[in-house]
């Protein structure tokens, strides 16, 4: 390779294309390219055989800031910042993998706020993430990611900081099983099975203070199926078969003291038939 020198070359119309460092006929070093006005910079940074290639900074057609970081043959690779449309604020900063956002970065909304910090790949959140309240500073939800989704296990939070759940989520819902959480955070109100976000499946509910209040078969955020119901002081209630919150077929309902009360076939709640 020759020794570099510096040069300029021009557009057809006369305006200034090119000022920096060549070698072999190319641009290679550090050098600035500019748009066809000859005057507002396109490229600033290191060049490798005309093309963009180690750390530089592209701008836009009205002189803002677009990316800023390292680039590998015309593509940003490793490090770099890509900004909003006023060139100042922080759109994504982090790894890049041949444009595409890849490895750990965080991305921010036009206002400044952090709205995600964690892995990325192919260009979407994928990996262990954490996703912002509009505030920037509370996590409204901790765990993995997938192809742009929160998928595997994660825990997400109210905008004062308190937890709401914890569990198996796939694309951006609860989907397996779960925790949920009171209003204050502290005591847990169900953990079992859920589905698109409500209860479904075998899961336990509960009254304050960690108390069971059921223990058995939901479907869509109701009791249904087979399943036990239990007093404060934790006695069995009623045991059997539930339909929509109520007891509905066969079941048997038992005193605070454990006396069994009825046994036999219940329609939406009440007794349907002369039972034990």
């Amino acid at each position: 390779m020759e020794q570099k020198q510096y040069g300029k070359s021009w557009y057809p119309s006369g305006a200034l294309e090119f000022a920096g460092f060549w070698s072999d006929g190319m641009a290679n070093g550090e050098g600035c390219l500019y748009y066809q006005d000859g005057c507002t910079i396109q490229y600033d940074g290191t060049f490798r055989n005309n093309a963009f290639d180690g750390f530089g900074r592209m701008y836009r057609s009205d002189g803002t800031l677009h990316y800023e970081g390292v680039w590998d043959q015309d593509r940003p690779h490793g490090r770099g910042t890509y900004y909003y449309a006023d060139g100042r604020t922080v759109w994504y900063e982090g790894s890049l993998c041949h444009e595409q956002r890849q490895g750990y970065g965080c991305l921010y909304r036009e206002d400044g706020t952090l709205e995600y910090a964690g892995e990325w790949k192919n260009d979407r959140r994928h990996g262990h993430g954490r996703l912002y309240h509009t505030d920037g500073q509370t996590v409204i939800h901790e765990g993995e990611f997938a192809h742009g989704f929160r998928n595997g296990y994660g825990r997400s939070y109210w905008i004062d900081g308190t937890q709401i759940s914890e569990g198996e989520w796939c694309c951006d819902v609860l989907n397996g099983f779960g925790i949920l959480y009171d209003e204050q955070g502290e005591n847990v109100i169900y953990d079992g099975q859920l589905f698109n976000g409500v209860r479904r499946g075998s899961g336990i509910s509960f009254l304050p203070d960690a108390i069971p209040e059921y223990e058995g078969e939901w479907d869509w955020n109701a009791k249904n199926g087979e399943g036990t119901l239990f007093y404060e002081n934790g006695a069995i209630r009623y045991e059997g078969s539930f339909a929509d919150d109520c007891f509905h077929g066969f079941g048997r309902e038992y005193s605070q003291s454990g006396q069994l009360l009825y046994a036999g076939m219940w329609h939406q709640g009440s007794r349907a038939a002369s039972g034990i």
